[in-house]
């Protein structure tokens, strides 16, 4: 790196040393290059998959791009007028450049080698602050140029400055030249003074050092005294604090244990009639004797119909010989073992004959569907699979899926009619809700049906946690569906079809996308606690604005008026550290929701973000459990495109639905970055026999790689919750306020030892952590900052 500084009578690497300091203590290292500063601007532009044109998605692509850095960094103009060039929009054409050239299909590798042709003459190596602080950008050679011209101008100012002074330093030198001549004839003669008065000064020293003897060991044992005053005084405040410390402890410890024993109590009682509800809601499901018992009455009469079988292939091979004796020759048929399977006689053999393969055809008929009974059942007795994206089959009729220009796009995953699905089987790595031996029809969901499913079996799954554990989200779906017993064909469909919609408005929409997140195991399911904490928090913290009609007194929440521009401040307050075009899209969406109007009412505002936030848990009884963890068939309507608006729930506006959205991409993409990091850990060469996976790696150096980008600290209780210990608050990030991101123990990693040559599998230790582990970017909100800053506005307000 090569540092620039700015402009003033200082050179550059004073200026840029000067910079550094001062930001030090308050920013992070930070080296971009490019194609970083590019990414900021062009990350989430729009997709590509949104337009039928390459040439029009470009050109919009483009147009979005440059006027994002015309707002970031706008054009400036030579003293001449003419346009000065410009680093950020140089950075976002080059990155540009190669995302057309990749869709440029032969030209793609030209087009790119041409790119790179270019960026080799455009970009330097040189890196320089221009925000402050430890943050360093890679400069082209233009702006290299510009730093050096102003360089060379303060180094030539700076060198006319240096004649100057040299010229006005010589002057004083011939100055202080005379003067010094004219006090050394002074001294000459004060040192005749000084010798008479040295005679004299000898004989007072001598008298002098007498009565400093003197006096010395007077302060000495005053000096004592004093020493041994104070050290009894502290002794004696040291035993009054400790006195009235031990008073206070000893009261504290008794309020203490009084409310921690009626605490105990209260949580006796309550775990007494859990076990109740437990106990009950394990009774009213199938016991594993009654499944051994069905299973081995299915064996027995598997046994029994191989005997009947086999008993008519010998009766149908006397028949064949005898078939042209039938007539002729009437056998004797055992009556007693027929009228025991209710088969009337008839008055002819062959009508017996046919009515006995009859029933024993419907035996057949049944004995086959007990055995896929027993399969599916013995299928679904397997635990789920660790969380994983399962990619469905679907049975689709051969048509043209070439878009044009002016084509009709479909809104749903299904515009043709219901498609069809193959089943996954019935393997244990399967995933329990879609553990089916059959093809299934998929029921066509929209994406208002599929966000008010996914908003009902989080509350669901809430009421559920209270009274036991429902294991992962995605064996919490299999329960949802099925919550009396073994899967049949309508909820095997519900199933698949809401796992399909769940993997096709993922993209569109952020209720669905967190959703399907946790269910794949992409992230932990404490991203979503998260995700509510921060609307919850969003919501204390409008509630704690000045409301406009302030000054008719007292309000209640249905009759504040705030105003949207406040609105805006606090969300700014709120999210600190996001850029700022992020926050101008929440801004657009709040006033989207309302209309573009100034103000909004309190009560409004609540009302699209209660549903998301935290709720209370339900009340611990087996009924209301039962009642509210299972599926409601009204979320889904009567198969309308409203049918979500009739089941009670409300579509997800612009306003939550962009604040959610930039929530989980924070989280995504922290994830993939981890991944990403954790695939580059070196293997252990040693370990060859299979025994830890086919990717086996050290724990230690695991924690080193996670280290890089999440601190040393926050890796280590990352890996630890991974591998199963707990760190604090369960959300593996050790001693962190899970709430804020803030580290609020101020530990560096050096107190957590971590097992030293303990191998494990890298690919499992990745899906480990970003399952059980909130992963997400520090200080990604800040709640307490925001309310101390809302507080401060309302006394202002006030005042």
């Amino acid at each position: 790196m090569a540092p620039f500084g700015g402009g003033g009578s200082r050179s550059g690497k004073e200026a840029d040393l000067a910079a550094a300091v001062a930001a030090a203590q308050t920013a992070s290292f930070d080296v971009r290059g490019w194609s970083r500063q590019a990414k900021e601007i062009t990350s989430d532009l729009t997709g590509s998959d949104k337009y039928k044109s390459l040439a029009l998605h470009a050109e919009v692509k483009l147009a979005e791009a440059l006027e994002r850095c015309e707002r970031v960094s706008p054009v400036t103009r030579s003293s001449s007028g003419e346009e000065r060039p410009n680093k950020l929009r140089t950075a976002v054409a080059c990155q540009l450049l190669g995302e057309f050239a990749e869709l440029c299909g032969p030209f793609s590798g030209v087009l790119i080698t041409l790119r790179d042709e270019l960026l080799k003459a455009v970009y330097s190596w040189h890196y320089a602050s221009e925000r402050g602080g430890l943050s360093f950008d890679q400069l082209p050679w233009f702006a290299v140029s510009e730093r050096l011209e102003r360089d060379k101008e303060a180094m030539l100012e700076e060198r006319e400055a240096f004649k100057q002074q040299l010229q006005e330093q010589q002057e004083a030198v011939a100055r202080i030249e005379d003067q010094m001549n004219a006090l050394r004839r002074a001294t000459e003669v004060a040192q005749l003074d000084a010798a008479t008065l040295r005679s004299h000064l000898d004989r007072v020293m001598v008298s002098e050092e007498s009565a400093r003897l003197e006096a010395k060991t007077g302060r000495e044992e005053l000096k004592k005294l004093r020493k041994e005053y104070l050290k009894m005084k502290d002794e004696l405040e040291a035993e009054r604090d400790a006195h009235t410390k031990l008073q206070e402890r000893h009261v504290e410890l008794k309020e203490f244990s009084a409310a921690r024993i009626a605490e105990l109590s209260a949580a006796l009682a309550a775990a007494e009639v859990d076990a109740v509800d437990a106990r009950r809601l394990a009774e009213s499901r199938m016991p594993p004797e009654v499944y051994e018992k069905l299973q081995a009455t299915l064996a027995d009469t598997q046994s029994e119909l191989e005997l009947a079988q086999s008993h008519i292939r010998d009766v149908e091979a006397v028949n064949s010989k005898l078939a042209h004796r039938l007539d002729v020759m009437t056998p004797r048929p055992v009556w007693r073992k027929i009228a025991e399977h209710n088969i009337q006689p008839g008055r002819r053999t062959a009508e017996l004959v046919h009515r006995v393969e009859e029933k024993l055809g419907r035996y057949a008929n049944e004995l086959e569907e007990l055995k896929a009974r027993l399969n599916l059942a013995a299928a679904l007795l397997q635990p789920d699979a660790a969380p994983t994206e399962v990619q469905l089959s679907l049975i689709t009729e051969d048509l043209n899926y070439f878009l044009t220009e002016g084509a009709g796009s479909t809104t749903g995953p299904t515009s043709n009619g219901p498609a069809v699905a193959e089943p996954c089987g019935l393997a244990p790595t399967v995933p329990r809700c879609l553990r089916w031996p059959q093809r299934v029809t998929l029921q066509t969901l929209s994406q208002e049906q599929t966000e008010a499913i996914a908003m009902a079996m989080w509350k669901a799954r809430q009421a559920m946690d209270v009274s036991s554990s429902s294991g992962t989200l995605q064996s919490f779906v299999y329960y949802y569906f099925n919550p009396q017993g073994m899967a049949t064909a309508d909820t095997a469909r519900m199933c698949y079809s809401f796992y399909y919609a769940c993997s096709t408005y993922a993209k569109s929409s952020a209720v669905v996308r967190t959703f399907w997140l946790v269910m794949t195991g992409q992230v932990s399911e404490a991203a979503a606690i998260d995700q509510r904490i921060m609307v919850s928090g969003l919501t204390a913290l409008l509630h704690s604005l000045p409301a406009v009609n302030a000054a008719a007194g007292d309000l209640l929440a249905a009759e504040r008026i705030l105003h949207i521009e406040d609105v805006s401040s606090a969300l700014e307050r709120l999210f600190p550290n996001r850029p700022s075009f992020r926050i101008s899209k929440l801004r657009d969406a709040l006033r989207t929701q309302f209309g573009g109007a100034e103000t909004v009412r309190l009560e409004a505002l609540q009302a699209v973000l209660d549903s998301h936030g935290l709720h209370a848990p339900p009340a611990s009884t087996a009924s209301s459990t039962a009642k509210a963890t299972r599926f409601r068939q009204e979320l889904i309507g009567s198969g309308s495109k409203g049918g979500a608006t009739s089941g009670g729930s409300h579509p997800v506006g612009p306003f939550i639905s962009v604040l959610l959205a930039q929530h989980i991409d924070e989280i995504q993409t922290l994830c993939m970055e981890v991944a990403t990091q954790l695939a580059d850990t070196p293997a252990v060469v040693d370990a060859t026999d299979g025994e830890h996976g086919d990717n086996p790696a050290e724990v230690v150096a695991v924690v080193e790689k996670l280290g890089a980008l999440l601190g040393p600290s926050r890796a280590a209780a990352c890996v630890l919750a991974a591998l199963g210990f707990s760190t604090g608050d369960g959300s593996g990030s050790g001693r962190r306020n899970s709430a804020e991101g803030e580290d609020v123990s101020g530990s560096s990693g050096d107190d957590i030892v971590m097992p030293m040559g303990a191998i494990v599998d890298l690919t499992d230790m990745t899906a480990w952590v970003l399952r059980r582990c909130l992963i997400k970017p520090v200080g990604s909100y800040d709640i307490s900052g925001a309310m101390q800053w809302a507080r401060e506005a309302l006394d202002d307000a006030g005042s």
